[in-house]
This record gives C-alpha cells, structure tokens and sequence, in this order.
C-alpha cells in the first residue's frame, strides 16, 4: 500500500526507529517485571491484564486495518506552507508534551480536567485556526464502511468481550457518580484526545515525517499523557507500562485514522475502550 512520502526521509527514518526502539524496550521491561501483567487503567483496585492481551488486541487490529482492502487506497497528508507546517507542529507538540508535566505535578481532578480543556481542545484548535495551511487533508469517501466497522468491532470483541479482559467495578462509587466521570471522560478523552492526537498533530506529523513516523510519535506522545494519571513513585516503571499499554492503543486508533481519515472510528473505539466497562456493569453482564 502506498503511503505520503516524507519530505525529510531520513528525519522519519531516525523518529519511528527511535519509537521503535522506545517500544521494544518498554515491551522487555513489562516482561520481565509484570510476568503476571498489570492493570490497564488508573481505576483503583483495577485487576491486572495479562500482558498478551494488553497488546494483542490493539496490536492485531491494527494489522487488520491495514491488510483488508479498502478504497480509496491511498489516503495521504499533503505538506502545505512549510513555515506553517513547521510552526503550528511545533506549538502542538509543545502543548502534548506540558499536558503530561502539568498533570504530573497536580493531584486535582478538576485541574486535571482544565488542563485538558485548555491544552488539548480549544488552545490547539485555536492555533490551527490563526495559522490556516498547514496541511491539505484528504476527504474519505467512507465507502465500504463495514471495513473499518469490522475492524473495531475485532478489536472490541478481543479487547473487551473477551472473557480474559477484567469486568469494571463500581460497587465502591454511587451511580451519578459513575454516569458523571463517564460522560466527563467520553468528551474530554473519546472526543477530546482523538481530535487532538489524531485529527490535528498526527495529520501534521504526518505531512512532515511521513505516515509511519507520523503515527508512531503520535502514538508515543499519546502514551505520555497518561503520565499524570496512571504515574506512580517509579518514573521508569510509569513510563514502560504506560509506553506499553496506552502506546499499544494509540497505535491502533492512529491506523484507524491514517487507513480511513474519519474520526468516527478512532473515537468510537476511543469511547468503547473507556466506556463498555460502566455499561456493562449497569447492565450486568
């Protein structure tokens, strides 16, 4: 499958090495560490996952997406005005990367949530408004939609039905306050981070490093985020399992992405990932 070409091929070569490399060791680490595997959200009392399953699922889908065919077949972000490009990649790449340190050093909820807001939403949207050419988006034709329909619905099956995925326990909260955290979630991380880290600096890592790259540092970027929310004591520690667990999902919502250019699936299993567990709880199942 063709794919955009890089304008500086060997900056992209140099970034999804590195990634690589970052992935791989953060891979060995939770191996040798968490034999067992360990909890894949920040939920207290959460069980552990084995670590097969915390990057199988993601891990597959993903090859999935990019074996089924599908048309159009090639779907690639075109570089605009190299100045823009290189300003507002470098204001988005500064807004992800003080997201985590900000979060990591405040223990408010509410804090938590602003910064999000502000840093991920309307500060981001704000500066690819005053700073318009950055990119040239494709338009998906969206046609066969079962495609990437069956895509996150093999991910969902695996990820979360799978009777090997630990069910969600609420006993210990009230229900308004689960329903509240729930939709709170659903719109600052299912729609919130997708536009963030997929529509706006995925598309513009994309266009300047080339698709592979492009996807693999989005990934990675998206996995520090968590470092506020599921960090721990041992920086070391946070960051592989972070790397592993949120970087394997990343990776499968940026294919999502890159493959079809609709937001509709990478928040639709963005939502399912963070929300299925509260549904099911309520429903009993």
């Amino acid at each position: 499958m063709s794919q955009a070409a890089s304008p500086r091929p060997w900056l992209g070569t140099a970034v999804l090495a590195t990634v690589v490399l970052a992935y791989t060791a953060a891979l060995g680490y939770a191996a040798l560490n968490y034999p067992a595997g360990f909890p894949g959200s920040a939920d207290p009392g959460a069980a552990a996952v084995p670590l097969w399953a915390i990057v199988g699922p993601p891990l597959a889908a993903a090859a999935l997406a990019v074996a089924l065919p599908y048309q159009p077949q090639r779907l690639p972000v075109e570089a605009g005005q190299p100045r823009t490009l290189l300003i507002t990649t470098a204001l988005l790449l500064t807004l992800a990367l003080a997201f985590p340190l900000l979060t990591r050093i405040t223990e408010s909820d509410v804090g938590y949530i602003a910064a999000k807001v502000a840093l991920l939403i309307v500060l981001p949207l704000l500066a690819v408004r005053l700073l318009p050419g950055a990119i040239r988006l494709p338009r998906s034709q969206g046609k066969p939609w079962w495609v990437p329909l069956s895509v996150v619905g093999f991910w969902f099956v695996t990820s979360q039905l799978a009777p090997w995925n630990p069910r969600f326990d609420g006993s210990a909260y009230d229900a308004a306050t689960i329903v509240a955290v729930a939709l709170i979630t659903a719109v600052t991380a299912g729609l919130g981070e997708e536009l963030f880290y997929r529509r706006l600096l995925q598309s513009q890592l994309e266009a300047l490093l080339g698709a592979w790259p492009g996807i693999a540092l989005a990934s990675l970027i998206f996995a520090l985020m968590h470092l506020g929310s599921h960090g721990s004591a041992d920086l070391l520690d946070t960051l592989a399992r972070i790397i592993v667990a949120q970087g394997s999902f990343g990776l499968f919502v940026g294919v999502l992405w890159w493959r079809y250019r609709s937001l509709v699936w990478p928040v639709a299993a963005h939502l399912l990932v963070n929300g299925w567990g509260v549904v099911a709880y309520f429903l009993g199942v």
